[in-house]
C-alpha cells in the first residue's frame, strides 16, 4: 500500500509539475540591424548625341528644336534636384567662337527655353525646392538657332554635363 501511495504521489507530482511548465512564458527577443546607403544615381537612357544639322537657309532662319531628345533616368532615396550646364563657355571647333547659349534647353513637361550656360542650371528641382526620392525619367527638350552670325563648320562640338544632388 505504501508503494501505491507512493506512486500515486509521484505521478501527481509529475502531473502538477507539467501543468506549472505549461503554464510559464519565455520570451526572447533579437534585434535586427539594417544598413541603407545614399543613393543618388543618375543615367542617360536615350539620346547620347545631338545633332543639328542646319542644311537649309530655312533652319538657318527658324532654328530646330529637338523633342524629348535625351532621356534622364534617375533613382534617389533623399530628396534630389537635377542641373544642367555646358563644360565650356563655346563650342568647341568652327573658324568662330560659338557661344554655349545658342543651344537652349527645358524639360519636356512645359516651361520655356532657356540658354545653356557653363554655370548650373536647374532642370529638375532646386536646392530650396526638392523632388521627393523615388525613381523615374526626365525628358529634355532642345532649341538651337545660330542664324546666320557663326562661321560655318562642320566640327561644331560641346559637351553638356548633368549632375544630381541633395545638397
Amino acid at each position: 500500500m505504501e508503494s501505491r501511495c507512493f506512486k500515486f504521489l509521484f505521478l501527481c507530482a509529475i502531473l502538477l509539475g507539467t501543468a506549472s511548465l505549461r503554464a510559464q512564458t519565455r520570451y526572447l527577443t533579437k534585434t535586427v540591424s539594417i544598413t541603407i546607403p545614399t543613393v543618388l544615381d543618375l543615367q542617360l537612357s536615350s539620346g547620347s548625341s545631338l545633332n543639328f544639322i542646319f542644311d537649309t537657309s530655312t533652319k538657318l532662319d527658324n532654328g530646330i528644336e529637338l523633342l524629348t531628345a535625351t532621356t534622364l533616368t534617375y533613382r534617389s532615396n533623399q530628396a534630389w534636384f537635377v542641373t544642367i550646364q555646358s563644360v565650356a563657355a563655346n563650342f568647341s571647333g568652327g573658324q568662330g567662337t560659338m557661344p554655349a547659349s545658342v543651344l537652349q534647353f527645358k524639360k519636356n513637361v512645359g516651361g520655356t527655353y532657356a540658354p545653356l550656360s557653363n554655370s548650373p542650371l536647374s532642370l529638375s528641382g532646386t536646392t530650396g525646392a526638392k523632388n521627393l526620392r523615388g525613381t523615374s525619367t526626365i525628358g529634355v527638350d532642345y532649341f538651337m538657332n545660330p542664324g546666320f552670325v557663326y562661321e560655318p563648320a562642320l566640327d561644331y562640338s560641346l559637351d553638356i554635363l548633368f549632375t544630381i544632388s541633395n545638397l
